[in-house]
């Protein structure tokens, strides 16, 4: 059964924007967006339905790249689903020409490098003088729980991020994507 209101978070290259006083490293989207006609497909509607098929997935949540890579067994299965890179690189184009609603964000670097990677690793941040902090899972949720709060807001102020227009139906095959959480 798929949830309809899950939301994509890419993280990408940081470009600057005048409108903003750091560089966009980040952008949430609908995750339909991954249906729009300029999407490589089948690959955006195989993503698409990552997003919105995977077990225990809520309405109104927010799934990064990097947790659909751990599901895809650490990103070994990617082959047989999608070429992410080619989809996200599609979905940034969209967003930029204002082709579907899109929250581009300039997340600070240590939030980013956590949320780039997948829901189980570790990373140790180094600061000035000398001092290194762990953070993992943890920091993890919490930074996801954050964003999804203000894309929570977002939409009670403004109504639902819009996916663009001429989406494509996703996919019918396979029956069941290939699910499989990376153990190590």
């Amino acid at each position: 059964m798929a949830i309809e209101d899950v939301y994509l978070l890419a993280m990408h290259e940081p470009y600057p924007d005048p409108g903003r006083p750091v560089p966009i490293n980040a952008i949430v989207v609908h995750a339909a967006t991954l249906l729009h006609e300029s999407v490589p497909q089948p690959d955006g509607g195989r993503m698409y339905r990552c997003l919105t098929e995977f077990p225990l997935r809520t309405p109104g949540c927010l799934v990064p790249v990097s947790t659909l890579t751990f599901e895809l067994d650490g990103g070994r299965l990617w082959p047989a689903v999608a070429d992410w890179e080619r989809v996200i690189d599609a979905v940034l184009r969209i967003a930029r020409n204002k082709g579907c609603d899109a929250m581009p964000m300039g997340l600070p670097d240590a939030m980013a490098a956590l949320l780039a990677q997948g829901p189980t690793s570790t990373l140790t941040l180094h600061y000035p003088g000398g001092q290194q902090v762990q953070v993992g899972w943890r920091e993890r949720e919490q930074h996801l729980d954050e964003l999804t709060e203000h894309i929570r807001g977002y939409i009670a102020q403004g109504g639902p991020l819009w996916p663009g227009g001429n989406l494509v139906a996703p996919p019918a095959r396979p029956r069941t994507m290939p699910y499989q959480p990376f153990r190590g």
